[in-house]
């Protein structure tokens, strides 16, 4: 049997006034090609549907305040962020206060899904989060949408990387599937993704 996957797209969303991508979209809605790194302080987490979103306050290189919107898991992954962290299903997975840095990508430009097109305003501060890191150092992984290996920096170690992709199965499930996206160059410093492979137990299927 044939199963129809049926995309909705709804009213552009937003949370305190900053546009986000519809419900549901797809990664091909995603610039996973280019990562963005963003670190400040929640202030203010929603674990609503269809996707989680919260918002950092960062400080600008010319000393403003600016605040990013995060979108991140469907409800379905965050119960599964939650139960993998020991965690229940009404706790809260940030708190207003927390200082987390986050590695996501931007929308593309123009996103088309059927007849109906979203255009979200891609000058504002937004992201879809795809990886967390907590205010304990601990890397988590967070939204679906991305490509995991993008999120490497030049001063990352390679057993930081093999403890978070073994510890999170999610995290080695966006690993994996980071590496079907064969069309889009790596960003990943040079030899790092061949020492993290090496490293891990689980190898990519």
């Amino acid at each position: 049997m044939k199963q129809k996957a049926v995309t909705c797209v709804a009213a552009i969303a937003a949370l305190a006034g900053v546009g986000t991508l519809s419900a549901h979209h797809s990664v091909s809605m995603i610039d996973v090609s280019t990562p963005v790194w963003v670190k400040g302080t929640v202030v203010r987490y929603e674990p609503i549907s269809p996707h989680t979103m919260f918002e950092l306050e960062t400080r600008t290189a010319d000393g403003q305040m600016q605040r990013w919107t995060i979108e991140g898991p469907f409800p379905g992954r965050l119960a599964r962020i939650l139960s993998g962290n020991g965690m229940q299903p009404n706790e809260d997975f940030v708190h207003a206060g927390d200082v987390i840095e986050v590695c996501g990508f931007r929308p593309n430009r123009t996103q088309s899904i059927g007849n109906v097109s979203a255009s979200p305003d891609v000058s504002k501060p937004y992201i879809h989060g795809h990886v967390l890191v907590m205010p304990d150092g601990r890397m988590e992984s967070w939204g679906p949408y991305g490509k995991l290996d993008n999120c490497l920096r030049q001063t990352d170690q390679p057993e930081t990387w093999v403890k978070f992709l073994e510890d999170d199965a999610l995290a080695h499930e966006l690993w994996c599937n980071s590496k079907k996206f064969v069309a889009v160059a790596s960003t990943a410093p040079a030899g790092l993704v061949e020492k993290i492979d090496a490293g891990l137990t689980e190898r990519c299927r």
